[in-house]
C-alpha cells in the first residue's frame, strides 16, 4: 500500500485522482484548505470502505508558516510518502497579496510546490520508488518575467496562471539539478484540458473561451486514472514531463538549465 499525499487534494482534479486512488487500496493524504471539503472527503473515503486509509490536513498552502506546519506534521504522523501530488490551485481575478506579501497565485501555485518538494524530500526518500508529480500547464509557450516574477506592476489573471506553469517546468529541472541523491523521480504533467471548478471560475468572464473550453475538456473521471497510471508506471528518468499520455522533449524552452538555476536562487532568497 502506497502512502500518497496531494495538495488540492479535496477538490476537483486532487480529489478525483485521490478518490481513484483509495479504490485502489492506496492511502490518502489530502491537503486543503476548506474544512466543508474536508467533510466532503471523509464522507466520501467512508462511502469507499476507505476511511481509514483517508487523511486530510487543512492549511492554507499560499503561507510560508502553514507550509512548514504541514511538512511537520506529515514527518511526524506518517514519517514516510512514496507519493507526492502537486494539485492545489487558486486564480485570482485582481491582484491580491497574502499576509507574507507575495502575490497569491504565485505563493499558491508556485512557492508552496517549491517548500514541499524540498522540505519532504527525505520523507520520500525512505520509500522505495519515489514520485513527486507536478500538475501545472507544462512545455507549453510563453516565457519568465524575470523583471516582475509576482506579476505586481501588470498583473492579469490569465497571464499570470500560465506564468505559474512556467516557474513550475524550471523548478522540477532544478529539483532535480539539486538532488544528489538521485532517488526520486520527478514528474511535470499537463493534464491539457479538464473541467474543473478552480478552471471554470478562471474563465468565467471569458464567455467564448469558457464554452470553447467545456466542448474540449474532458471530465475528472477521464482525467484521474491517466494521472494514477502515470505514478504506477513512472518512467526510469530522474526527470519528465508530459501531456496527457505524451512525453515531452526537455530541450523545449520550458526546461531550459540555466533559467532553472536562475529561478531557485531568486526563490531561495525570496524565502
Amino acid at each position: 500500500m502506497k502512502t500518497i499525499l496531494i495538495t488540492g487534494g479535496a477538490n476537483g482534479l486532487g480529489k478525483g485522482v485521490a478518490m481513484h486512488c483509495l479504490k485502489m487500496g492506496e492511502r490518502v493524504i489530502a491537503v486543503g484548505s476548506s474544512k466543508a471539503n474536508g467533510d466532503i472527503f471523509y464522507n466520501d473515503a467512508k462511502q469507499l470502505d476507505a476511511a481509514d486509509r483517508a487523511f486530510y490536513i487543512q492549511a492554507d498552502l499560499s503561507l510560508i508558516k502553514e507550509n512548514q506546519r504541514v511538512i511537520e506534521e506529515v514527518k511526524e504522523r506518517f514519517q514516510a510518502i512514496d507519493v507526492l501530488i502537486f494539485c492545489a490551485s487558486k486564480h485570482s481575478k485582481t491582484y491580491t497579496e497574502t499576509q507574507d506579501g507575495f502575490e497569491l497565485t504565485f505563493a499558491l501555485d508556485y512557492l508552496s510546490r517549491f517548500m514541499l518538494s524540498y522540505g519532504l524530500k527525505e520523507c520520500l526518500e525512505m520509500t522505495d520508488s519515489p514520485v513527486i508529480m507536478n500538475i501545472c500547464g507544462s512545455g507549453m509557450s510563453g516565457t519568465v518575467n524575470w523583471d516582475d516574477l509576482q506579476h505586481k506592476n501588470s498583473f492579469n489573471a490569465m497571464k499570470v496562471l500560465m506564468h505559474g506553469s512556467r516557474l513550475n517546468d524550471l523548478s522540477g529541472v532544478s529539483f532535480t539539478q539539486n538532488d544528489s541523491v538521485k532517488k526520486i523521480r520527478y514528474i511535470m504533467y499537463n493534464p491539457w484540458a479538464v473541467q474543473t471548478p478552480g478552471m471554470m471560475q478562471a474563465l468565467r468572464s471569458r464567455l467564448v473561451m469558457r464554452l470553447f473550453f467545456k466542448m474540449i475538456a474532458k471530465s475528472v473521471n477521464k482525467a484521474a486514472p491517466i494521472i494514477v497510471d502515470l505514478i504506477d508506471h513512472p518512467p526510469a528518468l530522474a526527470l519528465s514531463a508530459y501531456r496527457e499520455h505524451r512525453k515531452l522533449d526537455l530541450s523545449h524552452a520550458s526546461y531550459n538549465p540555466e533559467n532553472a538555476k536562475r529561478l531557485y536562487l531568486l526563490t531561495s532568497s525570496m524565502l
